[in-house]
């Protein structure tokens, strides 16, 4: 027996050893911080580079920015002159969205779905977007899955369902499925959290309530008609002055905001009127509207890379003769919309609204910087996809944002370490971004890197 037990011990005795010296080195030397040297500094708001400059983390914040910092146990990344930059982030992300609206009713398995948000969250990241708002879908658990490390992807901020009126843009039933209301027939995509559909008062009420309920940020309010549905009409307002305003309501008293899918100008003054504080898309807006929309010191987030394709390029997301016909107005209409943008000095986000089967449908993402730099600078450009669009998540407010350990969309003291390194000067030449596979060398987030081919 003693000698059995000698022989364990001393067999384990080179299992576990080595296993322990291992755990030893690895507390030894896994640095405490991280310190990139030898590059020129955007920091997210300032008119140029801070050239020649250090950055110093610490765990998942930015501890320091300057010259010459020391940091003895730092691990050194050196950035060989190159521009660094804060993480991007997208403002209208649809990550559980893999087909047209009417794929996603019938033909998707759900743990389809779920892989597929998973792998396109992964590829989002390494496209340099850091963060993305997602603008209806059932994302708080991607962003839980996330949150935990067991996907990489950018942190997300979910709208979770969608909420539509009967007959609105995300009502994607067929024309043989029940209203549940008339039938008591259950809906399987309101369970799914596709979207959540309600009248009147008292329904749109209990609709935003769970919404909140189930971790989402902010809510997504279908207040006009869409393209890349069929049964309702673009230029048709969607939800009463009164039901717009309870949702609002339920949005604020939980320190929240909601933004609005909506297109024209009367459902959008409808919208803003009511207290909605982000205009996803808006491309039919008019001169009287725009100015409304400064007044009310709202955010415009509109999706302008869709204007590089055709309405037939675009079949994947507008099958349709008749949501293409949506989309070349939507289409003809942007020129407009941005020129009335720049002249009333609005705020504007950085969204792109791309979904669809295949991942070259969602990477026509990085697009969106070559779609802008028809209309705004590199620096507006940045400014929108980085602190802009961080003031936009700010709106979540502490209860409902679900990173509050530091700003994101700025390199300073305290902020997240989300951060970019570019090969090249994107505040010269924005169509840098377009090519993150070859032109971003590190890309870190909360204070890990992700890639790092420097």
């Amino acid at each position: 027996m003693k000698k059995s037990l000698f022989v364990l011990a001393f067999i384990m005795s080179f299992v576990l050893v080595p296993l322990v010296m291992q755990i030893h080195a690895e507390e030894k030397e896994a640095p405490l911080e991280v310190l990139i040297t030898n590059v020129d500094v955007w920091d997210g708001t300032s008119e140029a580079v801070m050239k020649g400059a250090d950055v110093l983390v610490e765990g998942n914040l930015i501890k320091k920015v300057g010259k010459s910092i020391k940091a003895d146990n730092a691990q050194v990344i050196d950035g060989k002159g190159k521009t660094l930059i804060p993480g991007l982030i997208e403002a209208h992300a649809h990550l559980s969205l893999h087909g047209d609206l009417f794929q996603i009713r019938n033909e998707y398995n759900w743990m389809y779905v779920g892989a597929k948000s998973g792998a396109e969250a992964t590829r989002m990241l390494h496209r340099g977007f850091t963060t993305a708002r997602d603008a209806a879908g059932p994302t708080n658990g991607l962003r839980k899955v996330i949150d935990a490390g067991h996907v990489d992807g950018p942190r997300i901020y979910s709208a979770g369902p969608g909420l539509t009126q009967t007959g609105g843009h995300f009502d994607i039933r067929g024309l043989n499925e029940p209203n549940y209301y008339f039938l008591g027939v259950p809906d399987s995509k309101n369970w799914m959290e596709w979207y959540y559909m309600a009248d009147g008062v008292p329904e749109v009420q209990k609709a935003a309530r769970e919404i909140f309920r189930k971790g989402s940020s902010h809510i997504k309010i279908m207040a006009g008609g869409g393209v890349a549905t069929v049964y309702d009409p673009l230029d048709g307002l969607q939800f009463t002055p009164e039901e717009i305003r309870a949702i609002v309501v339920e949005a604020e008293k939980v320190g929240s905001y909601a933004m609005a899918h909506i297109y024209t100008p009367e459902a959008i003054t409808i919208a803003l009127n009511a207290g909605v504080k982000c205009i996803d898309h808006g491309m039919l807006i008019d001169d009287k509207t725009m100015k409304l929309l400064k007044e009310k010191d709202a955010f415009l987030v509109p999706s302008l890379a869709v204007g590089l394709f055709t309405p037939e390029e675009l079949a994947f997301a507008w099958p349709t003769k008749e949501t293409k016909a949506k989309g070349a107005r939507v289409i003809a209409g942007m020129e407009n919309e941005v020129k009335l943008a720049k002249k009333h000095k609005v705020k504007i986000g950085f969204g792109t609204d791309f979904f669809g089967p295949s991942r070259e449908q969602f990477a026509q993402q990085s697009l969106e910087f070559k779609a802008r730099a028809k209309y705004f600078s590199p620096l507006e450009i940045l400014k929108q996809a980085t602190s802009i669009n961080a003031a936009i998540l700010a709106m979540s407010g502490p209860m409902m944002n679900p990173y509050l350990d530091g700003p994101l969309g700025v390199i300073q003291e305290g902020a997240y370490a989300d951060l970019l390194i570019v090969d090249g000067n994107p505040l010269e030449d924005i169509m840098l971004l377009t090519d993150p596979e070859k032109n971003l060398l590190l890309i870190m987030k909360d204070g890990k890197s992700y890639k790092n081919t420097l």
